[in-house]
C-alpha cells in the first residue's frame, strides 16, 4: 500500500518553517514570532523557553509551537492571544541566569 496517494496529502515536512510562515495547526495565521537574545552560545536550549514562558507568563506550554535555536538568539512561536504577555514577562525573567532581549520577530 502507498503511502501519500490520492486517499490524503500524506505527512507534513519537517524543518523549520520559511520566515513569517503560520504554523500549520493554525491555518489563519494565530502565531506570532518572537525574537529571543539567546542562543546555543549561551546554553538555551527548547526547554529552558517554555518553561520560562509557562512560568514567568503564567500561561501553559501549549501556547507555544514552533522553536528554533541558532547560535546567538531563538525564535519561538507563540499564540497571537498570549504574545504581549509573554514577551513582557520574559523581558523582565532570567533564562538559564542571563536577562535577554525579546521581541517580536520583524518580517522579511
Amino acid at each position: 500500500m502507498s503511502r501519500g496517494g490520492p486517499a490524503g496529502p500524506g505527512p507534513m515536512p519537517r524543518g523549520p518553517r520559511p520566515q513569517g510562515a503560520p504554523h500549520p495547526s493554525v491555518p489563519d495565521g494565530g502565531w506570532v514570532q518572537l525574537w529571543v537574545g539567546g542562543g546555543r552560545r549561551a546554553g538555551l536550549r527548547p526547554g529552558d523557553l517554555v518553561g520560562a514562558i509557562a512560568n514567568e507568563a503564567g500561561v501553559p506550554g501549549s501556547v507555544v509551537g514552533a522553536i528554533q535555536i541558532f547560535d546567538d538568539f531563538a525564535l519561538v512561536d507563540v499564540q497571537a492571544g498570549v504574545v504581549d504577555g509573554v514577551a513582557d514577562a520574559l523581558r523582565g525573567a532570567r533564562i538559564r541566569g542571563r536577562q535577554v532581549e525579546v521581541r517580536r520577530e520583524r518580517p522579511g
